[in-house]
């Protein structure tokens, strides 16, 4: 059995699912799916960009329906070409010349010290909480808060604020493809080991421009029927198609469009329960991890 399914309570052969929607609150189109496939369709949970300029309809929206299940999608980067957020902390190494973050990841690790990116992490939650936003979990955008210089910030972040993050136990391979940020990594699992805190043990993450649109729903079924035992993290990012996201992600748009209409229907969720799948979102594991591991 796997330390995160004996903490939440399952049993060891036990495949455990969270289909996770990022990136909510970057656009209107972002929240009418993120709040359609939670309320009647196939997502468990989502994540917000705290900085973006359609957080405050995330917001408002997620008080309306108090059973939504948000996290905070931790950014340092705002990386459309003309569509554009500033930091929340105001610190002037987060932003691009043009006022923006950074729109690469190259880009934050250039210019961007650990201080001031622990700032940042910090005001997007307090933010998030301020709006009212009964925050989930932590996880990343873009994955620029896996980098080793700003890794041991967003654990203890978690820690603190008692919620679980996207975190992976990683196999011999993957820390071996990890290089120099090995060590860094393994402190930083230790350290959520020691606070018995959950840590997921298989992430599907390729699942955007990677697979076709008209590709998605066989794949994503297949992915599912192949889920071993564990707790897996799903990424989709749905996004209702229209002019607006045609105009900000061209590069991506069909993408998003086509998963907003997988995962605003019960259809791949009711596959899973099928499969006998167990489907579950952050609230629950955050429940869980403060029931047994008491402040």
């Amino acid at each position: 059995m796997t330390k995160t399914l004996e903490l939440l309570g399952y049993r060891p052969d036990d495949r455990v699912l969270i289909i996770h929607a990022d990136d909510i609150g970057f656009s209107h189109a972002s929240n009418v799916a993120a709040f359609e496939g939670m309320s009647g369709g196939s997502l468990t949970c989502a994540s917000v960009l705290a900085p973006a300029p359609w957080f405050a309809e995330t917001a408002k929206l997620a008080k309306e329906h108090p059973e939504a299940d948000f996290g905070v999608h931790m950014t340092l980067t705002a990386e459309y070409e003309v569509y554009r957020w500033r930091s929340l902390s105001g610190r002037p190494s987060l932003h691009a010349p043009d006022g923006g973050m950074w729109r690469t990841v190259a880009d934050v690790v250039a210019h961007v010290p650990a201080g001031d990116a622990d700032a940042e992490l910090r005001a997007q939650v307090a933010h998030a909480k301020a709006m009212g936003i009964d925050v989930t979990h932590l996880d990343t955008h873009m994955g620029t808060v896996m980098l080793p210089q700003y890794l041991p910030l967003y654990v203890r972040l978690a820690i603190e604020e008692r919620v679980p993050v996207f975190f992976m136990r990683p196999s011999e391979r993957r820390l071996a493809a990890l290089g120099e940020a090995r060590e860094t990594f393994l402190r930083c699992l230790d350290e959520l080991d020691a606070h018995r805190w959950p840590v997921l043990d298989n992430v599907i993450i390729r699942t955007l421009s990677e697979i076709a649109p008209e590709d998605k729903e066989v794949r994503f079924r297949q992915f599912f029927k192949e889920l071993r035992p564990g707790l897996t993290h799903f990424i989709c990012h749905p996004t209702k198609g229209g002019e607006e996201i045609d105009a900000m992600s061209p590069a991506d748009c069909r993408h998003r469009a086509r998963e907003y209409e997988l995962f605003r229907s019960p259809a791949l969720r009711e596959y899973c329960e099928s499969l006998g799948v167990q489907l579950v979102g952050y609230r629950e594991v955050r429940d869980r991890l403060r029931a047994v591991l008491p402040a």
